[in-house]
């Protein structure tokens, strides 16, 4: 799974250099690919352990918190585009903003890889048995 997550944010990094022609804009797609890969990674290390982010509902990280995660990158990143289309002069700002938040988020993915299985309760009984 760590790799796909990481094949995943190369990816999107060689798409967004690919496809823009100015640098502001080039830099700003590179670290929005960047915190696509970072809710990537996360996403992939908390599938199936408990989840305890009240935003995304607490309990097993299963399909209903990777759409409210999704939904919530999705509407950041419209809303950076939309700023920006009416203050170009913020795009630096929000390329930082970007990777900032992608780092936070990649260190919690790798703390997510770190912490030990999740058993379900029922499960730690039959073992006891």
């Amino acid at each position: 799974m760590k790799v796909l997550a990481i094949f995943v944010l190369s990816m999107l990094t060689a798409y967004s250099q690919d496809h823009s022609q100015d640098r502001p804009q080039r830099n700003w797609n590179i670290s929005v690919a960047f915190f696509v890969g970072a809710q990537v990674m996360d996403t992939v290390s908390s599938h199936g352990a408990i989840e305890t982010n009240p935003i995304l509902g607490r309990g097993e990280f299963g399909m209903r918190q990777m759409a409210i995660k999704g939904g919530i990158a999705s509407g950041v990143i419209l809303a950076e585009r939309i700023i920006m289309r009416k203050h170009p002069d913020t795009r630096r700002f929000w390329t930082w903003v970007n990777y900032g938040t992608g780092a936070a988020i990649t260190a919690v993915a790798v703390r997510n890889w770190n912490l030990p299985p999740y058993v379900p309760p029922a499960t730690l009984n039959s073992i006891a048995k």
